[in-house]
């Protein structure tokens, strides 16, 4: 049973329709159990002729919704039917609209319902009444499900499962990632990460995400004791159960403390949908649960009777960490069931490029927060992705757009490497990802934004004795070579690609002025000994790309803008 809200408007519409001899919410179902594939849909009333609707009220993105006379729904010539036109909002799939309408036959006794009126003023009241208790029963009806209960009703809904919620008083403390040697880009560590003490006898989880950006060799997180031991040394915390990419090590740089914040619902939430799947044995939703409390995503499938195979996703696994699976497995297998541990296999990383739209005013800040929450939607989604699931290109820029100030997303690429190449998985007309086959990760996320450039600098270096680098007239001409990649139509890939050529190109040094990217000479751009010049482009999601020698180039994506962040010349040392 589902529970819908009431608003005040859709409580008087309904009383006003039943005081006036009127339908008040005749109920119907979207969409319609038979009939077209796809709008117009009609409905026919049950008293037709209607000489009047008065109102429609249904669901639409979980929230009770008004749906517009002339817009949304139509009343047929006839005044037999309702009908939803092409290019309606429409209800939410598998919901009930309700239609107030007028029958021509309708000899109402009360027909002064204006503003104002004694009939007007009491229907108010009653409809102002109903509304507050509708709003009151969808507090009750929210109160008894795990994830719609808040605060004391969740701690309510969790007790049946014999869960409680952590207070504060858990050790918990700071934990460091630390990026492996020669790794670029940015790389996402997700809440609920798990870590271990080198004997595995003491699990923490991460409480919140956290990204490492791209030059970036530390970050911290929060972590919480998963149980309530005693707090922990420095450097405790030094494995991790299942090893991210990029990542060379972990520990804690302090010792952990007892914590003085309780448990927060959506952490409680977590935990007691993994007491459910925890609290199964001998299923394969127990084995399951086994790879997911170790951290480890796992393909788990029954070829015969009395086989399961596991196959842990990851990109490797030590001796310690496949010890620690086999022993957790057996203890959950099913009894006269052989549990058969396959080795590790390495997911796919898809490497995206999406652009953004976003809400106008917001502080750089806002919109780096915004970039961080996109990219731990899209990391998440993939994680998600069964082994032989294609991703829906639709449910993908769905999550993106429930990151609060994404106002519109376009997926401009998706690929990942095959045989050394990049091979595109975006099947347009369809709405896919072809990804089936594969276990998928976030690879590199190419965010671009308007309303947050991406950022190119400059290093000029010369040898001792040579004429200084001209900074300033370094920089006026970047500047000039920006604004002209940030005016080239967006159709024009040629000229909307950035070059280490036409960056040096336009370059002016000693002796040698620069040039104007109209009258780009290819041969003329390499010719700056004993000069030398390398450039970065940053996006504010983390992502960097150098360009240093002939060929590199940074294609702009659409709606893609450049900005100078600055220019370093500086003579070299030690020649």
């Amino acid at each position: 049973m589902s529970f819908r809200r009431r608003t005040y408007p859709e409580v008087l519409d309904g009383l006003l329709a039943g005081l006036t001899a009127g339908v008040a919410a005749e109920p119907h179902p979207f969409p319609p159990p038979e009939g077209a594939a796809a709008p117009p849909y009609d409905y026919p009333l049950e008293r037709p002729p209607a000489a009047d609707v008065t109102s429609v009220w249904g669901s639409r993105a979980g929230q009770p919704h008004a749906f517009r006379k002339g817009k949304d729904w139509v009343l047929t010539e006839d005044g037999a039917a309702l009908r939803w036109p092409e290019g309606a909002d429409l209800p939410d799939p598998g919901t009930v609209f309700e239609v107030s309408y007028l029958p021509r036959s309708a000899r109402p006794s009360l027909t002064d319902v204006q503003t104002g009126s004694v009939v007007r003023t009491l229907a108010e009241s009653f409809a102002l009444e109903l509304a507050r208790l509708s709003a009151q029963l969808e507090g009750v009806y929210r109160s008894g499900f795990v994830d719609l209960a808040e605060g004391a009703a969740l701690d309510n809904v969790v007790a049946l499962l014999g869960v409680e919620r952590i207070r504060a008083g858990r050790p918990a403390g700071e934990v460091e990632f630390t990026r492996a040697e020669g790794t670029r880009g940015a790389i996402h560590i997700p809440a609920g990460t798990r870590l271990l003490t080198a004997d595995g006898e003491i699990e923490y989880e991460t409480t919140a995400a956290v990204t490492l950006a791209d030059g970036q060799r530390t970050v911290r997180v929060q972590a919480r004791d998963l149980e309530p031991n005693d707090p922990l040394p420095a450097g405790a915390l030094t494995e991790l159960p299942a090893p991210l990419a990029g990542i060379a090590g972990v520990t804690n740089p302090s010792p952990t403390a007892l914590s003085s914040r309780d448990e927060a619902d959506e952490e409680l939430r977590e935990r007691a949908r993994g007491f459910l799947h925890g609290s199964e044995r001998a299923t394969l939703g127990a084995l399951r649960s086994v790879m997911a409390r170790q951290g480890v995503k796992a393909e788990i499938a029954e070829p015969s009777p009395g086989l399961v195979e596991v196959t842990p996703l990851a990109d490797s696994l030590t001796p310690e960490q496949v010890q620690r699976l086999h022993r957790a497995l057996q203890d959950a297998r099913p009894a006269g069931v052989e549990v058969r541990l396959k080795g590790a296999e390495a997911p796919r990383r898809v490497d995206l490029s999406l652009a953004l739209t976003t809400t106008q005013g917001l502080l750089e800040e806002d919109l780096r927060g915004l970039q961080e929450a996109v990219r731990g939607k899209v990391a998440a989604f993939l994680a998600r992705l069964g082994r032989d699931e294609e991703a829906s290109v639709n449910r993908l820029v769905g999550q993106v757009l429930s990151v609060a100030g994404v106002e519109d997303v376009r997926l401009l690429a998706a690929t990942w490497q095959e045989e050394g190449a990049d091979v595109s998985v975006l099947d347009a007309p369809a709405g896919l990802l072809r990804l089936a086959g594969h276990p998928t990760v976030l690879g590199e996320l190419d965010l671009a934004d308007p309303a947050l450039p991406t950022l190119l600098d400059a290093v000029i270096t010369w040898p001792p004795g040579t004429p200084p680098a001209d900074a300033a007239a370094a920089t006026a001409a970047l500047t000039q070579a920006v604004a002209f990649w940030n005016t080239v139509p967006q159709g024009d890939a040629g000229l909307r690609t950035v070059t280490f050529d036409k960056l040096l190109f336009v370059l002016p040094l000693p002796g040698r002025p620069g040039g104007s990217l109209a009258a780009f000479d290819p041969a003329a751009a390499s010719a700056i000994a004993p000069y030398q010049a390398t450039f970065a482009l940053s996006q504010r999601g983390g992502l960097t790309q150098a360009l240093a020698a002939a060929g590199d180039a940074y294609p702009l994506t659409p709606s893609e803008r450049l900005a100078l962040n600055g220019v370093e010349a500086t003579e070299r040392s030690g020649e």
